[in-house]
């Protein structure tokens, strides 16, 4: 007994010693990023001011704004087909297993890398510049986020086929090119349409905000109506926003279960080539509509395409030709935007593990505590955390604090939402375990469930850290502080030559902290 007590005040201190710092730790990123209590606690009267206006919505304003929320789902879902198209294209090539010459991946991840750290609303400012204001430079912006992500997942993807799968192929005498065609993408388009359908909801999310930079969408009058204070208007487009995710992911879901009742194997030879033949000219006619639809979509010019290439292509060459004397408040930017994504991402990640009891399941006191802790965890992800940033401006004023506290309930939104999944999907015997011995739920969740799944928790949080610093240069568009103020400013200042180092730091630190986060993941599983 005196073992078994001794060894429990040794992994108590072990406790304090990690605690401690990490306190210490929290309270200097704090400090850098001004955060104060009493700044908050002034600012509460008018934060619930401005959210009790928003909390009075026009629904007779859905009739105005429709139009341009179809423009946004047009926007979302032809960019998300564009890029989901090109980006299995290139994960193709780029997969280790499936690349046609080695060099290819070698050169092919650390570009699509570098391009993945630009966030889509510093892409649509940047072709916004080039091609000038309209929904063109926001389907572009979308298409390029679209095909990066694509090309991520699928890449990951196929680098787990297994290698017998790609030589039986080859053993018959195929290409490579055959070897893509007949064995490999046939594994990979079930995972196509997964893909697909999560790229929606991502464009879908980022088309609402691109109008911030004049790229459609109903983004340009979301904006317009923060900047009249109509915040009735507001309340209404965020409702309706709501509205329309969760009809896509109901859908999603639904054409999901379509997908995998199509794949139930051919009983004959006659029926396998005659669902051969279905399948090229749904195809064929998906090509032809996709395309007409493209087309009617663009409202550009071939005169201002042209010129817009043109213009775009001199840029590139002047954001070439580094400023390096603006080196030193690029770092400076670059710090900010690192405190702002440190401090959300654990002050959301810490409170997720306390709300997380509370949303689960199985671990909720009573289910109806689970179900509204549930809604309240939609609503957070709802929020987009520029309209929560502007909510803490009337509060605390812009600044890094505003885009920190902003990014802090995003993060306990997402962070509880995932975090409950998988103690959800956490076998019952963890639980028991602990309940057996008079134990009541807090204790098997502090001693059972959360040590179990802790690996867990930590991989979803650096994958929020990453996710962080791509929204702090986003919030900083705003004024909500870090880098992306200042990179807004060299946009419209046109100060390529600045905004060419801007965008190259920035990819320098996203690359390093998501190469960084991999490694702990990895010593993790």
């Amino acid at each position: 007994m005196k073992i078994y007590k001794s060894s429990i005040r040794r992994k108590r201190k072990r406790q304090l010693y990690y605690l401690i710092p990490a306190m210490v730790l929290w309270g200097f990123i704090s400090w850098q990023i001004n955060f104060s209590l009493i700044r908050l606690w002034r600012g509460i009267p008018h934060m619930f001011n401005l959210i009790g206006r928003m909390l009075q919505p026009d629904f007779s304003y859905i009739l105005q704004v429709l139009p341009r929320l179809m423009e946004t789902i047009e926007m979302a879902a032809v960019s998300s087909t564009l890029g989901v198209i090109l980006g299995s294209l290139g994960a193709l090539f780029v997969a280790r297993n499936t690349a046609i010459h080695p060099i290819i991946p070698l050169l092919g991840n650390p570009f699509f890398t570098f391009l993945r750290t630009i966030p889509n609303l510093i892409w649509a400012a940047i072709l916004v510049s080039i091609f000038s204001v309209g929904k063109f430079p926001g389907m572009i912006a979308l298409t390029i986020t679209a095909t990066l992500i694509t090309v991520k997942l699928l890449r990951e993807y196929i680098e787990t086929i297994p290698e017998s799968v790609i030589k039986g192929v080859e053993s018959v005498g195929a290409t490579k090119i055959q070897t893509l065609r007949y064995g490999v993408l046939p594994m990979v388009f079930q995972q196509m349409a997964a893909v697909f359908f999560l790229v929606l909801e991502v464009n879908i999310r980022g088309a609402t905000i691109l109008g911030l930079v004049g790229a459609g969408g109903i983004g340009q009058i979301l904006w317009r109506d923060l900047n009249h204070l109509r915040y009735d208007n507001l309340a209404t487009l965020i409702i309706l926003l709501f509205a329309t995710i969760l009809v896509i992911d109901l859908g999603s879901l639904w054409l999901r279960k379509g997908l995998k009742d199509l794949y139930i194997p051919a009983k004959t030879i006659p029926i396998f080539r005659l669902r051969q033949k279905v399948k090229w000219i749904v195809v064929f006619l998906l090509l032809i509509v996709g395309m007409t639809w493209l087309v009617n979509s663009l409202d550009i010019t071939a005169e201002r395409m042209i010129l817009g290439l043109e213009s775009g292509a001199r840029m590139v060459l002047r954001m070439a030709q580094f400023e390096f004397s603006y080196a030193p408040r690029l770092v400076e930017g670059l710090m900010e935007s690192l405190f702002i994504a440190l401090f959300a991402t654990v002050t959301g990640g810490v409170g997720a593990l306390f709300l997380s009891y509370l949303t689960a399941y199985n671990t909720s006191p009573y289910p109806e505590v689970a179900l509204f802790f549930k809604a309240v965890v939609n609503l957070l992800r709802t929020f987009p955390p520029i309209v929560v940033a502007i909510i803490f401006f009337r509060g605390v004023g812009p600044g890094p604090l505003a885009g920190a506290m902003a990014l802090s309930i995003y993060t306990l939104g997402v962070m509880t939402k995932l975090y409950s999944e998988v103690i959800e999907s956490t076998g019952e015997n963890i639980q028991q375990g602990i309940l057996i011995t008079g134990a009541g739920k807090i204790l098997s969740y502090r001693f059972g469930i959360v040590p179990h799944t802790f690996s867990n928790y930590i991989s979803l949080l650096l994958y929020r850290f990453e996710s962080n610093m791509r929204n702090s240069t986003i919030l900083g568009v705003i004024g909500a502080g870090g880098i992306g103020t200042i990179l807004a400013n060299n946009i419209a200042w046109r100060n390529w030559e600045r905004v060419g180092l801007l965008l190259a730091g920035v990819a320098i630190l996203m690359m390093a902290v998501e190469k960084l986060s991999e490694k702990i993941r990895k010593k993790l599983v």
